[in-house]
């Protein structure tokens, strides 16, 4: 029998998929000029076993049987091949049905692959991705690939898209980006072996959004990103929807003094040199020396949130710990005064004996930082813990782990900013096509609804609603001057009675300039239900501009709206946007073809034989012929263009960080925490072999001696 190269090949595999084992390539011989004399296919199980372990204990695992199925094929000088012997017999067992996972029979063609990379820049997960692939094809039975060989192909594909080391990659992309959009900022710090140390960057719509709503902002460090953990250090506001909006990120070798102040200088220097008007952190000291240094003028508040997740930490060894706690608690959410949280606090000292905890007088000798009653005075949109940033971390989960590449962990965050941004249109549109229903007759109510977001005037509608529990008593009249004593009624967090609350509302009617004790406007923003209560009294029709911050507006200018999106290359290669086209094509051709047997037939004859002439390129001139393109292809191709606009300057990759003890991809745990975690991962060893026990004895043994 006489057959090409091609047909041999393809012929024994074949055979070897039906009767279910894999081949291999064997013994190889050349000519004198070099091209191939004979050659043997034969079954991968074939050869002797040779143990590569190094730990004899512990082998690994061989498919090796010496069988001796196999073909010898003899090639020619005409180029022709001949078989020229076959052993067909095997010395193991055969499974057609498993056929698929031998190597010979995996493949991949480029629309799996084009799939598998969209996804990955997408930040879907491999596990989703092949799950994805297998729906597609029916089951894992009809696929022929595995999830280990779509997790290798994607590493390729990433390894092509970086082609330098992860730190040079990381700078070629920065500057990629800043030739399509001059605004687009970023800055990386190098050590004196030029090793990459911190990274800080912002694209031009973070910066422009940064001058609408940049009066507040959250900072948190808590969470590792990357294969050098990295702490990922991202600046997060609030938009016009109560949405949490990024204005700029860095990646940190350090977390101390010294490093919090090259990345808040460096910040800084992107907005122009304005400074927040109020941020918030977690207690980190050199965090909090940092700010001194940089935003001064700042007002800077400690995150709730982890001050009270550190009670059962501090305060769990007390024989009175629950009693204490709900005291602090008591104190902290409901002291409506300063005197009364003073007072209050003293007396929890003195009545538990706890002078003496150093965690508490830290605490009320920083009061002024983290205490709501203490706060309140101050604009923090809303805002009482790092949540905002918690919230940004938390989109990443999923995405990124422990081997993520620093631009891999960009592309991710580019994703992010995709992701916001969709999310604050789609609330725009909703704002100007849309509204909640008045809840009263007030016109100041209508007034609201047309000038604020809907999230915003939903807020309004909650205060109007807790009007209802609200009495109000005139207690001083001044001329244009009303002082009103409103009282309330305050419920806990699980929304029961607790106490009734009087607060002090002063009007002055001539001005229009009326506060409350309760000072949620200065906290908030939003006129309070007390304040709602006095203009109710007073028939007032029309509320002032000044309680209606622009920043709250659904018609608030916000130039970063009109920014363009510079996340993909503009340069896209006419090749790409050919196999895109293509691709959406044939989609439409597919969903038309199924809708009968008849229309099925007569595409996948037309396919076939559009087929047939485009693997025959002599079936086109040679000016218009054109190459099938893998998405791998076009990858290369996308390399060799972004290596040409390489970087000068060569980065070292950094060093992995020393972490503070916190533990991938969360947020640092509490002692009493960590211990429960302990003990449930205590598990004892059983030995199944019990020569593998006395060999352990006889080490041990052994370092003994």
């Amino acid at each position: 029998m006489i057959l090409n190269t091609e047909e041999v090949y393809n012929l024994y595999v074949e055979y070897a998929r039906q009767k279910g084992f894999g081949i291999t390539r064997k013994t190889t011989k050349s000519r004198d000029d070099g091209k191939v004399k004979y050659y043997t296919l034969a079954c991968v199980r074939g050869g002797k076993r040779i143990s590569t372990s190094k730990n004899s204990f512990n082998p690994r695992p061989s498919t090796k049987t010496n069988c001796q199925a196999k073909i010898n094929i003899v090639v020619g000088s005409d180029g022709k091949f001949t078989i020229s012997r076959v052993n067909l017999e095997h010395n193991h067992v055969l499974s057609p049905q498993k056929s698929r996972f031998q190597k010979c029979n995996k493949r991949m063609d480029a629309h799996v692959k084009r799939r598998l990379e969209l996804n990955d820049q997408a930040g879907i997960s491999l596990s989703k991705n092949f799950h994805t692939l297998a729906v597609e094809s029916g089951g894992y039975e009809n696929l022929t690939y595995t999830e280990r060989d779509c997790r290798n192909y994607i590493a390729q594909a990433r390894q092509i898209r970086l082609g330098v080391g992860d730190a040079e990659a990381l700078g070629n992309y920065f500057s990629s980006m800043q030739r399509r959009n001059s605004q687009f900022f970023h800055l990386i710090d190098m050590d004196e072996e030029g090793r990459l140390r911190n990274v800080f960057w912002a694209d031009a719509r973070c910066i422009a959004a940064y001058e609408a709503f940049g009066d507040v902002i959250s900072f948190d460090t808590t969470y590792l990103t990357n294969k050098y953990d990295m702490p990922f250090a991202p600046f997060v506001g609030v938009n016009h929807h109560g949405q949490s909006i990024l204005f700029g990120c860095g990646l940190l070798s350090k977390e101390d003094t010294k490093t919090y102040i090259w990345l808040f200088k460096t910040w800084l220097e992107c907005m122009s040199g304005k400074a927040p008007k109020a941020i918030i952190t977690d207690q980190c000291m050199a965090i909090q020396g940092a700010i001194k240094t940089v935003f001064p003028n700042s007002h800077h508040r400690l995150c709730l949130w982890h001050i009270m997740k550190k009670v059962p930490e501090k305060l769990g060894g007390f024989t009175q710990y629950k009693a204490i706690k709900k005291m602090l608690k008591s104190i902290v959410y409901e002291a409506m005064d300063i005197e009364e949280f003073e007072d209050l606090w003293l007396k929890m000292i003195k009545e538990y004996n706890i002078e003496k905890n150093e965690w508490l007088n830290f605490l009320y000798t920083h009061r002024q930082r983290w205490a709501p009653i203490y706060v309140k005075g101050v604009f923090w949109a809303g805002m009482s813990t790092t949540q905002r940033s918690e919230s940004m971390n938390a989109f990443f989960d999923g995405y990124v782990g422990p081997t993520t590449s620093l631009k891999q962990f960009v592309e991710q965050y580019d994703n992010a900013l995709k992701s916001k941004i969709e999310k604050e249109n789609k609330a725009d549109f909703a704002s100007f096509n849309s509204n909640f229903p008045l809840l009263t007759d007030c016109y100041f109510e209508k007034q609201l609804q047309e000038a604020f977001t809907n999230e915003i005037f939903k807020l309004f509608q909650d205060e109007l609603r807790g009007m209802l529990y609200c009495n109000l008593v005139l207690i001083k009249s001044d001329g244009p001057i009303y002082t009103f004593e409103v009282s309330d009624i305050f419920r806990g967090k699980e929304g029961k009675f607790r106490r009734q609350v009087v607060f002090n509302v002063c009007y002055n009617e001539a001005e229009f300039d009326i506060k409350c004790s309760c000072r949620l406007f200065e906290f908030r923003g939003i006129i309070c239900r007390h304040i709602c209560k006095v203009l109710i009294e007073r028939n007032v029709k029309e509320i002032s501009s000044q309680y209606i911050l622009p920043r709250w507006r659904k018609d608030v200018k916000r130039r970063h709206t009109y920014m363009m999106n510079y996340y993909e290359d503009t340069k896209t290669s006419e090749q790409k946007v050919q196999y895109n086209k293509l691709c959406s094509h044939f989609s439409e051709v597919a969903e038309i073809g199924v809708e009968s047997i008849e229309k099925y037939n007569f595409v996948m004859k037309c396919v076939d034989g559009i087929k047939e002439k485009l693997m025959d390129n002599s079936y086109f001139w040679e000016s218009h012929s054109s190459q099938a393109i893998s998405p791998m292809v076009l990858l290369e191709e996308d390399h060799e263009q972004h290596q040409t606009t390489s970087l000068t300057t060569k980065f070292l990759t950094p060093l992995k960080v020393r972490s503070k003890g916190r533990p991938p991809s969360k947020r640092k745990k509490s002692t009493v925490e960590q211990i429960i975690i302990r003990s449930k991962k205590k598990v004892f060893v059983f030995y199944s072999n019990p020569f593998q026990y006395f060999v352990k004895l006889f080490f041990i043994g052994l370092k003994l001696k």
